[in-house]
């Protein structure tokens, strides 16, 4: 239940606006609500008079940036707006020309925007919410507002009259109810806790409820939103929710995702087929995902993106189409799917490195957002009876190519795909597009995909011409860019089925249980360790057996992996990008003196107990293993202690998730304690840990 009911009155009445009210109340009745309850903040509203239209930096064209795009928008149906978290600029793009009419700088880091008008609503990695007008001339900021840490995405209401900004770290979901005009503040009417790390959300109009999904594992909330009651948190098979789209009816909720299997091993047939890990989307119905008793598992359905032995490596951003077909940004492997409506069959669009988000202009013109590469890739839906497969022509000087498009995937020169040594090192598999792969082309590239499995039929076909623009220049990427890219790249597994992103979510940790052969053999699965902080917690692997982090990353490529070939600076490269991990935040900090009283004498017990034996230091870990109780299915006794540096982020503990959470490795495990604590230390040396 939401802790935060004082701010009920006013959310409600915001709602009701909202979800078409209007009729039953009035205006003026649901607006008198408001001026009823006096609304205590829950974060600081940022609208200074320095702020109020406060005109952004101009970009010079010339400038070398890495841009990084998270996120776009449309503004109308020939401007966009996208957001680069990077470089912290936002680029306004003719949709219609394609090309880049000008850059500005924001002054954050943008991890995602919506459009509320001529105003856009953007979240940044600092912690706070700006309004930029971008009506015309230069865009200039309205107001801003302290969010907590980190805001991942907002999503604005049908009326546009609230959004809500999910916080990663903070596990909170912020409600602002935003001001009807220049003369009025935003206010933060309510911050909800959940019990666990939000990414995603979805507004469910019809039901008045908000779907907010798991950033790392399985976990989907749903909040009322005539109450703002958490009305229930449950699972599906998964992980990696990257993406949620509402059906054309209203009736159904796709879910894109990746799912490990833990009893596979990444033998080579293991993982060509999918059964290690599955990419998919997941059709649930909205009945089941507003009854609180159901299952969401219930009538739902599991459609493979990833099919035969072609994999679809980390599924982002997805979207419906008014045909009922779904258009799936496959970040691992630089495409975007359009799958059937009847779920089998998908077509692939070649993109740029790494797309992240798709934003519809018209109903069938789409732009997508392709992170690695800086680019925007414009995807245009048509009829074309005339078209004729492989040919080649000119449109505005710009390379056209109509290609067929294969719906199962075929081993070069007849060579069986799960062969052991299938050549993984062709271009189709290309990590990324490094210039030094892939020189920028000083136009764009334009290609044409006949759309749906008619493949050898042209007449009324649907057609999707594809073509890719630069954001502008790029500085030459560092060791540490060129791992990143590597990071994210699902080519360096077998078929392209995952990255090392797909268990190792943005540097941290799925959650999920996984037989990476890390330890010595197969049939003994190990919780997927965060690799935030990772520099400076070796040795590495749950055994320790890896003294150093380059000799494990090599192992993962060859054993885990089995990609494409690697060569030594794609290894030192990966490296570079782990050392630039830092550690996640603390879970929660203490907020009062009292709260700080418990916490040190938590930190006390912590050292009168020994636990510092094995979780020392700064790091909290130490370079030995120990015999603490435990054993694996392989007869293993002897584990490297975690780090416990953000130890309350995690759900699951132990090397095999037995422990649900610090409360089950205290309370019930009694973990290595050498005696019986009373009740109030138990809680202090809990509190203790959740302040790590």
């Amino acid at each position: 239940m939401i802790q935060n009911r004082i701010f009920v009155r006013r959310i409600v009445a915001c709602t009701l606006l909202s979800m078409g009210a209007h009729s039953a109340m009035g205006d003026a009745a649901i607006r008198a609500v408001f001026a009823e309850q006096p609304i205590e903040q829950t974060a600081a509203v940022d609208v200074a008079q320095q702020w109020s239209g406060k005109e952004l930096s101009f970009v010079e064209p010339a400038t070398k940036l890495h841009r990084r795009p998270i996120a776009v928008v449309a503004i109308n149906d020939d401007r966009a707006v996208v957001a680069n978290r990077r470089s912290g600029t936002l680029s306004i793009v003719n949709a219609e020309s394609l090309a880049v009419d000008s850059e500005y700088q924001l002054g954050g880091h943008p991890t995602d925007v919506v459009r509320v008008g001529t105003t856009l609503l953007i979240t940044e990695k600092e912690g706070r919410l700006s309004s930029v007008q971008v009506h015309s001339g230069q865009p200039s900021v309205q107001w801003r507002v302290a969010i907590p840490n980190e805001p991942a995405t907002v999503r604005v209401s049908p009326q546009k009259d609230w959004c809500s900004v999910s916080s990663t770290w903070a596990r909170k979901v912020t409600f602002v109810c935003l001001p009807e005009s220049i003369d009025e503040s935003p206010e933060i009417v309510a911050s909800i806790d959940l019990p666990f790390s939000p990414r995603e959300q979805l507004i469910l109009p019809d039901q008045s409820r908000l779907m907010v999904a798991d950033a790392f594992g399985p976990r989907i909330a749903v909040i009322r939103l005539d109450t703002f009651e958490v009305e229930s948190i449950r699972e599906i098979p998964g992980n990696n929710i990257r993406g949620l789209a509402l059906g054309c009816e209203g009736e159904k909720v796709y879910v894109a995702h990746e799912l490990i299997n833990e009893i596979a091993p990444p033998r080579s047939s293991e993982i060509i087929w999918g059964s290690m890990v599955s990419d998919a989307t997941r059709e649930i119905s909205v009945a089941s995902i507003v009854d609180p008793e159901a299952s969401l598992m219930s009538g739902s359905r599991f459609i493979a993106v990833g099919n035969n032995t072609r994999g679809a490596g980390d599924p982002n951003a997805i979207l419906m189409r008014d045909d009922n077909r779904l258009m799936v940004a496959i970040g691992g492997l630089a495409q975007v799917g359009v799958v059937e409506p009847s779920g089998i069959g998908v077509t692939r669009i070649p993109t740029g490195s790494r797309p992240v988000a798709i934003a519809e202009i018209t109903n069938d013109r789409f732009l997508v957002a392709n992170e690695f590469s800086d680019t925007l890739t414009r995807i245009d839906f048509h009829s074309d009876a005339s078209a004729e497969s492989n040919s080649t022509k000119v449109v505005s000087g710009m390379s056209q190519e109509t290609e067929q498009v294969e719906y199962e995937y075929d081993s070069p020169k007849g060579e069986p795909a799960d062969s052991e040594d299938y050549d993984y090192g062709s271009e189709t598999y290309r990590a990324s597009d490094d210039p030094e792969a892939v020189p920028v082309q000083p136009v764009a590239r334009v290609a044409s995909y006949q759309i749906g499995p008619d493949a050898t039929s042209n007449v009324g076909a649907l057609l999707a011409t594809a073509t890719t623009l630069s954001l502008g220049l790029s500085p030459e990427l560092s060791p540490s860019d060129r791992g990143e890219v590597l990071f994210f790249d699902a080519s360096l597994s077998r078929g392209g089925w995952y990255s090392c992103h797909s268990c190792h979510t943005d540097g941290h940790t799925s959650g999920s249980l996984a037989d990476t052969l890390s330890d010595g053999g197969e049939g003994a699965p190990k919780r997927v360790l965060s690799l935030r902080g990772v520099r400076q917690t070796g040795p590495w692997a749950w055994i320790g057996d890896k003294p150093e982090i380059e000799k494990q990353v090599r192992q993962t490529l060859q054993l885990t992996m089995q990609g494409r070939r690697m060569k030594d600076r794609d290894v030192s490269d990966l490296v570079a990008y782990l050392n630039s991990l830092s550690p996640t935040p603390a879970f929660s900090k203490p907020i009062s003196e009292a709260d700080r009283e418990v916490v040190s004498e938590g930190r006390e017990l912590f050292q009168t107990l020994d636990c510092v034996s094995c979780h020392s230091g700064d790091l909290f870990t130490s370079d030995a293993t120990y015999d603490v109780g435990l054993s694996d299915e392989r007869g293993a006794t002897e584990f490297n202690p975690p780090s416990l540096r953000g130890v309350g982020h995690l759900h699951g503990l132990f090397h095999d998730l037995r422990a649900a959470d610090i409360d089950a490795v205290v309370n019930e495990f009694r973990h290595q304690l050498p005696r019986e604590l009373s009740a109030d230390e138990r809680i202090q040396l809990i509190r203790y840990l959740e302040s790590l």
